[in-house]
């Protein structure tokens, strides 16, 4: 029976399958076609993740398709959101970032999380994306 996980994790490839069971004979529910796209494992069965998406969507990858590596994605209904030099919005705006753009997780505080987009570390507010919990809260500022 599967095992209960909780963990964020990200896409390894440009095409990742998503099927409706653990294992290869069950039917593809759909298809990612985004690289380092964040997910969420929520149980593990033989080499088989269930994963959740940032739209609550559920489905089994196998586990050499997911990474530890952990990414966020722009989750918002506004044009754009700033990513800041600091966490702080009285600092410099280093990117614009449209939804869905896909970063690497740095760290967060309680407000903000640190990510890397196109080479650039910044801040982000935490609401703006997805990919982080209440658990990722780091002790030190910087």
């Amino acid at each position: 029976k599967p095992i209960e996980q909780n963990y964020f994790a990200s896409l390894r490839s440009n095409e990742t399958n998503v099927r409706a069971g653990p294992g290869s004979q069950y039917p593809i529910k759909f298809t990612f076609k985004l690289r380092g796209m964040p997910v969420k494992v929520i149980s593990e069965y033989d080499n088989w993740s269930e994963i959740k998406d940032y739209e609550g969507d559920t489905g089994w990858v196998n586990q050499n398709l997911v990474t530890k590596k952990r990414t966020t994605i722009v989750r918002t209904a506004k044009s754009f959101v700033n990513l800041y030099a600091k966490p702080t919005e009285k600092s410099k705006v280093m990117l614009r970032l449209e939804n869905n753009v896909v970063g690497d997780f740095i760290k967060c505080n309680v407000e903000y999380c640190g990510i890397k987009v196109i080479g650039k570390k910044g801040w982000i507010y935490k609401k703006e994306i997805w990919g982080v919990d209440e658990n990722d809260i780091s002790k030190q500022e910087d």
